[in-house]
Protein backbone atom coordinates (compact mmCIF):
# COMPACT_ATOMS: atom_id res chain seq x y z
CA UNK A 1 0.00 0.00 0.00
CA UNK A 2 2.91 2.69 0.78
CA UNK A 3 4.26 1.80 -2.29
CA UNK A 4 1.28 2.12 -4.06
CA UNK A 5 0.81 5.81 -2.17
CA UNK A 6 4.72 6.44 -3.24
CA UNK A 7 4.23 5.98 -6.85
CA UNK A 8 0.92 7.78 -6.95
CA UNK A 9 3.08 10.86 -5.27
CA UNK A 10 5.30 10.72 -7.51
CA UNK A 11 3.15 10.94 -10.41
CA UNK A 12 1.83 13.84 -9.01
CA UNK A 13 4.95 15.54 -8.39
CA UNK A 14 6.56 15.01 -12.16
CA UNK A 15 3.03 16.06 -13.56
CA UNK A 16 3.13 19.19 -11.55
CA UNK A 17 6.76 19.91 -12.31
CA UNK A 18 5.99 19.08 -15.88
CA UNK A 19 3.34 22.24 -15.65
CA UNK A 20 5.78 24.50 -14.08
CA UNK A 21 8.24 23.49 -16.62
CA UNK A 22 5.77 24.35 -19.61
CA UNK A 23 4.95 28.13 -17.88
CA UNK A 24 8.75 28.98 -17.02
CA UNK A 25 9.70 30.56 -20.82
CA UNK A 26 6.21 31.80 -20.93
CA UNK A 27 6.35 35.42 -21.09
CA UNK A 28 2.88 37.96 -20.89
CA UNK A 29 3.01 41.64 -21.66
CA UNK A 30 -0.49 43.74 -20.79
CA UNK A 31 0.61 46.52 -22.83
CA UNK A 32 -2.14 49.67 -22.23
CA UNK A 33 -2.54 51.81 -24.54
CA UNK A 34 -4.31 55.01 -26.31
CA UNK A 35 -6.69 54.26 -29.36
CA UNK A 36 -6.39 57.22 -31.01
CA UNK A 37 -5.65 61.21 -30.90
CA UNK A 38 -2.67 60.88 -28.94
CA UNK A 39 0.57 63.03 -29.56
CA UNK A 40 3.08 60.94 -27.84
CA UNK A 41 1.20 57.25 -28.63
CA UNK A 42 0.46 56.33 -32.58
CA UNK A 43 0.69 52.84 -34.59
CA UNK A 44 4.69 53.32 -34.90
CA UNK A 45 5.57 53.33 -31.13
CA UNK A 46 2.76 50.40 -30.54
CA UNK A 47 4.44 48.48 -33.56
CA UNK A 48 7.68 48.84 -32.51
CA UNK A 49 6.91 46.96 -29.16
CA UNK A 50 5.26 44.18 -31.16
CA UNK A 51 8.32 44.02 -33.22
CA UNK A 52 10.77 43.60 -30.15
CA UNK A 53 8.94 41.51 -28.28
CA UNK A 54 8.12 39.70 -31.16
CA UNK A 55 4.82 37.97 -29.60
CA UNK A 56 3.52 34.54 -30.57
CA UNK A 57 -0.37 35.53 -29.66
CA UNK A 58 -1.22 39.05 -29.72
CA UNK A 59 -4.25 39.68 -27.94
CA UNK A 60 -7.47 42.72 -28.77
CA UNK A 61 -9.45 44.56 -27.00
CA UNK A 62 -11.93 43.57 -29.20
CA UNK A 63 -14.88 40.80 -29.63
CA UNK A 64 -14.83 37.86 -32.60
CA UNK A 65 -17.00 40.09 -35.12
CA UNK A 66 -14.09 41.55 -36.44
CA UNK A 67 -12.23 38.65 -37.56
CA UNK A 68 -12.81 37.66 -41.18
CA UNK A 69 -11.79 34.23 -39.95
CA UNK A 70 -8.80 32.65 -37.29
CA UNK A 71 -6.11 34.60 -36.92
CA UNK A 72 -7.72 37.23 -39.98
CA UNK A 73 -9.37 40.83 -39.17
CA UNK A 74 -12.17 42.16 -41.53
CA UNK A 75 -10.89 44.50 -44.22
CA UNK A 76 -13.36 46.96 -42.28
CA UNK A 77 -15.21 47.12 -39.37
CA UNK A 78 -15.91 50.36 -36.83
CA UNK A 79 -12.36 51.39 -34.92
CA UNK A 80 -9.90 49.57 -37.62
CA UNK A 81 -7.91 52.73 -37.47
CA UNK A 82 -7.01 52.92 -33.80
CA UNK A 83 -3.19 52.31 -33.42
CA UNK A 84 -3.69 48.65 -31.60
CA UNK A 85 -5.14 47.11 -34.63
CA UNK A 86 -2.62 49.48 -37.07
CA UNK A 87 0.18 48.38 -35.66
CA UNK A 88 -1.57 44.29 -35.27
CA UNK A 89 -1.91 44.47 -38.87
CA UNK A 90 1.42 46.16 -39.68
CA UNK A 91 2.93 43.34 -37.69
CA UNK A 92 1.18 40.54 -38.80
CA UNK A 93 2.02 41.32 -42.64
CA UNK A 94 5.66 41.05 -42.03
CA UNK A 95 5.29 38.02 -39.47
CA UNK A 96 2.00 35.86 -40.98
CA UNK A 97 2.71 33.19 -38.42
CA UNK A 98 1.55 35.69 -35.49
CA UNK A 99 -1.72 34.25 -34.12
CA UNK A 100 -4.68 37.77 -33.26
CA UNK A 101 -7.12 36.74 -30.97
CA UNK A 102 -9.62 38.57 -29.52
CA UNK A 103 -9.91 38.95 -25.60
CA UNK A 104 -13.18 41.86 -24.60
CA UNK A 105 -15.74 40.26 -23.35
CA UNK A 106 -17.94 38.84 -25.76
CA UNK A 107 -21.06 40.33 -26.57
CA UNK A 108 -20.38 42.96 -24.31
CA UNK A 109 -23.43 45.31 -25.78
CA UNK A 110 -25.82 42.63 -24.69
CA UNK A 111 -24.55 43.00 -21.50
CA UNK A 112 -25.42 46.30 -21.55
CA UNK A 113 -28.50 45.73 -22.98
CA UNK A 114 -29.98 43.86 -20.29
CA UNK A 115 -28.89 46.16 -17.91
CA UNK A 116 -30.65 48.92 -19.42
CA UNK A 117 -27.29 50.74 -20.05
CA UNK A 118 -25.22 52.28 -22.78
CA UNK A 119 -21.01 53.01 -22.31
CA UNK A 120 -20.92 56.15 -20.98
CA UNK A 121 -22.35 57.86 -17.73
CA UNK A 122 -21.36 61.12 -18.02
CA UNK A 123 -24.83 62.61 -18.00
CA UNK A 124 -24.84 61.62 -13.96
CA UNK A 125 -22.04 63.17 -13.36
CA UNK A 126 -23.00 66.52 -15.22
CA UNK A 127 -26.40 66.24 -13.32
CA UNK A 128 -24.11 65.97 -10.03
CA UNK A 129 -22.04 68.80 -10.74
CA UNK A 130 -25.36 70.53 -12.02
CA UNK A 131 -27.17 69.66 -9.01
CA UNK A 132 -24.20 71.38 -6.45
CA UNK A 133 -24.22 74.34 -8.52
CA UNK A 134 -27.67 74.67 -8.31
CA UNK A 135 -27.67 74.42 -4.54
CA UNK A 136 -30.39 71.53 -4.89
CA UNK A 137 -28.17 68.64 -3.83
CA UNK A 138 -26.97 68.64 -0.12
CA UNK A 139 -23.11 66.81 -0.32
CA UNK A 140 -21.47 66.35 2.91
CA UNK A 141 -18.22 67.46 3.43
CA UNK A 142 -16.47 64.40 2.78
CA UNK A 143 -18.51 64.31 -0.54
CA UNK A 144 -17.74 67.56 -1.65
CA UNK A 145 -14.06 66.13 -0.79
CA UNK A 146 -14.35 63.43 -3.26
CA UNK A 147 -15.80 65.35 -5.89
CA UNK A 148 -12.76 67.43 -5.70
CA UNK A 149 -10.64 64.32 -5.50
CA UNK A 150 -12.02 63.07 -8.86
CA UNK A 151 -11.50 65.76 -10.23
CA UNK A 152 -8.02 65.90 -9.93
CA UNK A 153 -7.20 62.36 -10.71
CA UNK A 154 -9.36 63.07 -13.57
CA UNK A 155 -6.78 65.75 -14.68
CA UNK A 156 -3.94 63.42 -13.71
CA UNK A 157 -4.91 60.67 -15.91
CA UNK A 158 -5.66 62.94 -18.70
CA UNK A 159 -1.87 63.82 -18.38
CA UNK A 160 -0.69 60.39 -18.69
CA UNK A 161 -2.85 59.45 -21.77
CA UNK A 162 -0.51 62.79 -23.06
CA UNK A 163 2.80 60.57 -22.43
CA UNK A 164 4.64 58.05 -23.98
CA UNK A 165 4.14 54.34 -23.85
CA UNK A 166 6.47 53.60 -21.02
CA UNK A 167 4.77 56.08 -18.91
CA UNK A 168 1.33 54.84 -19.36
CA UNK A 169 2.29 51.46 -18.27
CA UNK A 170 4.33 52.20 -15.35
CA UNK A 171 3.68 51.16 -11.68
CA UNK A 172 3.06 55.22 -11.27
CA UNK A 173 0.69 55.47 -13.43
CA UNK A 174 -1.16 52.47 -12.53
CA UNK A 175 -1.90 53.67 -9.23
CA UNK A 176 -3.01 56.86 -10.84
CA UNK A 177 -5.76 55.11 -12.77
CA UNK A 178 -6.27 52.55 -10.25
CA UNK A 179 -7.19 55.93 -7.84
CA UNK A 180 -9.31 56.95 -10.61
CA UNK A 181 -11.40 54.44 -10.74
CA UNK A 182 -12.19 53.88 -7.07
CA UNK A 183 -13.69 57.55 -7.19
CA UNK A 184 -15.55 57.36 -10.82
CA UNK A 185 -17.58 53.89 -9.81
CA UNK A 186 -16.86 53.55 -6.13
CA UNK A 187 -17.42 56.62 -4.68
CA UNK A 188 -19.71 58.51 -6.83
CA UNK A 189 -21.95 55.23 -6.69
CA UNK A 190 -22.30 56.31 -2.77
CA UNK A 191 -22.85 59.44 -3.81
CA UNK A 192 -25.98 58.57 -6.29
CA UNK A 193 -27.18 56.16 -3.60
CA UNK A 194 -27.05 58.77 -1.04
CA UNK A 195 -29.62 61.04 -2.33
CA UNK A 196 -33.35 60.75 -3.75
CA UNK A 197 -32.77 62.65 -6.49
CA UNK A 198 -31.30 60.46 -8.41
CA UNK A 199 -34.16 58.34 -8.10
CA UNK A 200 -36.23 60.73 -9.90
CA UNK A 201 -34.34 61.64 -12.73
CA UNK A 202 -34.77 59.08 -15.59
CA UNK A 203 -34.04 58.44 -19.21
CA UNK A 204 -34.53 55.95 -21.84
CA UNK A 205 -33.24 52.03 -21.21
CA UNK A 206 -31.10 50.45 -24.07
CA UNK A 207 -33.24 47.33 -23.18
CA UNK A 208 -36.33 48.98 -25.46
CA UNK A 209 -38.00 52.63 -26.64
CA UNK A 210 -39.89 52.31 -24.04
CA UNK A 211 -38.52 51.28 -21.06
CA UNK A 212 -36.76 53.76 -18.61
CA UNK A 213 -34.36 54.11 -15.89
CA UNK A 214 -33.97 56.01 -13.06
CA UNK A 215 -30.35 57.79 -12.44
CA UNK A 216 -29.31 55.38 -9.73
CA UNK A 217 -30.63 52.11 -10.99
CA UNK A 218 -28.26 53.46 -14.65
CA UNK A 219 -25.48 54.29 -12.62
CA UNK A 220 -25.12 51.14 -10.50
CA UNK A 221 -25.43 49.10 -13.26
CA UNK A 222 -22.82 51.19 -15.41
CA UNK A 223 -20.52 51.27 -12.66
CA UNK A 224 -20.56 46.97 -12.18
CA UNK A 225 -20.78 46.04 -15.94
CA UNK A 226 -17.32 48.91 -16.65
CA UNK A 227 -15.70 48.60 -13.42
CA UNK A 228 -15.70 44.72 -12.96
CA UNK A 229 -17.79 42.49 -14.91
CA UNK A 230 -16.47 43.72 -18.28
CA UNK A 231 -12.77 44.07 -17.27
CA UNK A 232 -13.04 40.87 -15.05
CA UNK A 233 -14.15 39.07 -19.04
CA UNK A 234 -11.35 40.61 -20.06
CA UNK A 235 -8.53 39.01 -17.61
CA UNK A 236 -10.45 35.61 -17.88
CA UNK A 237 -9.95 35.64 -21.53
CA UNK A 238 -6.19 36.41 -21.38
CA UNK A 239 -6.16 33.63 -18.93
CA UNK A 240 -7.72 31.10 -20.83
CA UNK A 241 -4.98 32.23 -23.83
CA UNK A 242 -2.40 31.60 -21.59
CA UNK A 243 -3.24 28.20 -20.09
CA UNK A 244 -4.12 27.36 -23.96
CA UNK A 245 -0.78 28.42 -24.92
CA UNK A 246 2.26 27.34 -22.23
CA UNK A 247 5.98 28.46 -23.37
CA UNK A 248 4.57 30.91 -25.52
CA UNK A 249 5.01 35.06 -25.90
CA UNK A 250 1.39 36.94 -25.88
CA UNK A 251 0.86 40.53 -25.37
CA UNK A 252 -2.75 42.25 -25.08
CA UNK A 253 -2.51 45.45 -26.28
CA UNK A 254 -5.80 47.32 -24.34
CA UNK A 255 -6.94 50.53 -23.33
CA UNK A 256 -4.35 51.85 -20.37
CA UNK A 257 -7.51 52.43 -17.83
CA UNK A 258 -8.50 48.54 -18.12
CA UNK A 259 -4.57 47.46 -17.65
CA UNK A 260 -4.22 47.79 -13.70
CA UNK A 261 -7.42 46.00 -13.01
CA UNK A 262 -6.27 43.36 -15.41
CA UNK A 263 -2.97 43.03 -14.33
CA UNK A 264 -4.03 42.66 -10.85
CA UNK A 265 -6.60 40.28 -11.84
CA UNK A 266 -3.73 37.95 -13.39
CA UNK A 267 -1.66 38.58 -10.56
CA UNK A 268 -4.09 37.29 -8.09
CA UNK A 269 -4.26 34.18 -10.37
CA UNK A 270 -0.36 33.33 -9.80
CA UNK A 271 0.21 34.62 -13.62
CA UNK A 272 3.05 36.43 -13.85
CA UNK A 273 3.34 40.12 -15.83
CA UNK A 274 6.51 41.41 -17.88
CA UNK A 275 6.69 45.19 -18.89
CA UNK A 276 7.69 45.90 -22.44
CA UNK A 277 10.53 47.42 -21.13
CA UNK A 278 11.99 45.30 -18.71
Amino acid sequence: MKKVVFILSLIFFTASTTIQNQYKKSQLIILGTIHSGAENINTNSVYKILSDFKPDIILLEAESNIFEKENVLKSDFDGINSNEFQATLKYQKENPGVQIKPAELEGRNNYRKKLGIYSEAGFVFNKIEELDKKGELKLSDQEKKHLLQFDSYWEAVDNIAKQDLKTVNSKQSDAIVDSLMQYQYIRTRAIVNNHNEFTKFRLLSSKSKTDTITYKEYFNNWAHFEGNLRNEGIAKNVIRYYKENPGKKIILLTGFKHRFFIKKYLENQNIKTIEFYQ
